[in-house]
């Protein structure tokens, strides 16, 4: 029992110094890896997804279909598309942990399809985040479709 109350004694007045600036620093990072995952997909930079995701990273894609790192990386390398702008709105990042985050957010993207064709398409997803060794990894994403405009 003593053991407990020391450790509750001494772990309690490290919580709010992470409820504060922690908590800042934490969303600071998801935002920017966000950001850079964008820019990697309008650049079909397949290089840095792989840094953002996790290896064990599971998701729904905007097609409802199951996937994971390996058919996420097919999927950058395949994408017939081609991007004139794609950009994040929105962003709304939830911290729950020093190491663990949820971002929710919209991603906004124009351009053509193999065909020609323009698109203006708007994804709404959940990515969720975790640190290890140093590195913000999505674990876990969903997408949906939200709107197409011709």
């Amino acid at each position: 029992m003593k053991a407990l109350t020391l450790f509750v004694a001494t772990a309690l007045p490290a919580l709010p110094a992470f409820s504060e600036g922690g908590k800042t620093d934490v969303a600071s990072a998801v935002r920017q890896a966000e950001e850079r995952w964008e820019a990697a997909i309008l650049k079909k930079d397949s290089k840095t997804v792989v840094e953002l995701v996790a290896s064990d990273y599971a998701a729904v894609n905007d097609k409802g279909q199951h996937e994971d790192k390996a058919a996420l990386l097919s999927r950058v390398d395949k994408e017939t598309d081609t991007l004139t702008s794609a950009k994040i709105t929105d962003l709304k990042v939830h911290v729950y942990a020093p190491n663990v985050a949820v971002a929710i957010g919209d991603a906004a993207e124009k351009g053509a399809d193999k065909e020609g064709k323009s698109f203006d398409r708007l994804y709404r997803f959940t990515d969720t985040w975790l640190e290890r060794g140093g590195k913000w990894q999505c674990i876990a994403e969903q997408v949906s479709e939200v709107k197409r405009a011709p």
